[in-house]
């Protein structure tokens, strides 16, 4: 489980594969916010919160770019709900799916 920073707070990361050129980081941000803002939570528990937002930028041998979105949410289980709420809907007038992120090393 990635942290935040140093002796910060544990987050769960989430990609948001073949994001289209037009999608910034405004859009990626507001995207996921839509979910955690409507998140009901108790008193004196800490809310759901999205860390980080960057859109990665890979091209190929070839030339072509892909575009995804990364996002780290905290706690887990509100980005469990964002991945439940968001795969399959549309950003940027593209349908997206939205799922957690396994690091390959």
């Amino acid at each position: 489980m990635p942290l935040s920073g140093p002796g910060s707070i544990p987050t769960m990361q989430l990609i948001v594969p073949r994001i289209t050129d037009a999608t910034r980081r405004k859009d990626l941000k507001e995207f996921v916010n839509r979910v955690l803002e409507k998140w009901f939570r108790l008193p004196f528990s800490a809310p759901p919160r999205l860390v980080s937002c960057r859109i990665l930028s890979i091209s190929d041998s070839m030339g072509a770019t892909e575009r995804h979105g990364l996002v780290d949410v905290t706690p887990d289980d509100a980005a469990l709900r964002v991945v439940k709420k968001l795969n399959g809907t549309y950003l940027k007038t593209k349908r997206v799916g939205v799922k957690k992120y396994h690091r390959v090393t």
